[in-house]
């Protein structure tokens, strides 16, 4: 298994991308893994282009890509064209098959209520996903003190993360990263404390 965890070193912010304007902003910054969330797959060649020529990895919102079937043909498609380096899905049978072709997978969870911890602490047991997001960002923290198995899985905070401050209070609770779609996130190093 790859581990994520080396990429995020200095900058812990993923930039959530949801149209081709911020795509051109996140080449210029300095977040290493950019996370598309929208787009289809006539484009996905040249984003891939792109960003090799920046020196960034793409994972794509599977779920979101218009042209791709969210489908074990689908990843097979996307690795087997080098369309990305990873995914991103909430659909737990996709997370096994993008590492079978050697994608990252993150597993995507949105912890509404107790119920959804618990499906969280099964996907990690059950498809050993190479991070987990969990959506809102500010619930993180508490998935982390509730899960027993998180230790070999990192965390991303996603979602209603807006300022430094919270940045640095979620790596020091234990998110190795947070996604945002906030640009002026994307150039945020850990040795900023202001």
């Amino acid at each position: 298994m790859k581990h994520l965890k080396n990429y995020f070193a200095k900058n812990p912010v993923i930039a959530a991308l949801r149209n081709n304007e911020e795509f051109r902003k996140a080449l210029w910054s300095d977040a290493i893994l950019l996370f598309v969330l929208s787009g289809d797959i006539s484009k996905l060649a040249e984003m891939m282009n792109k960003a090799r020529e920046y020196d960034k990895l793409i994972f794509l919102h599977i779920d979101l890509i218009k042209g791709i079937a969210a489908d074990k043909a689908g990843i097979k498609f996307l690795a087997e064209n080098n369309l990305c380096d990873g995914i991103v899905s909430t659909k737990s049978n996709l997370i096994k098959e993008a590492q079978r072709w050697d994608l990252m997978a993150v597993q995507r969870l949105f912890l509404l209520d107790s119920a959804s911890l618990t499906s969280g602490e099964n996907m990690i047991k059950n498809n050993e996903p190479d991070a987990i997001e969990i959506l809102p960002g500010i619930a993180a923290p508490y998935f982390i003190d509730h899960v027993s198995n998180i230790n070999d899985c990192p965390v991303i905070a996603g979602g209603l993360i807006r300022e430094k401050e919270e940045i640095n209070k979620l790596i020091e609770k234990g998110v190795m990263a947070i996604s945002s779609s906030d640009h002026h996130l994307w150039n945020y190093k850990l040795e900023d404390k202001s």
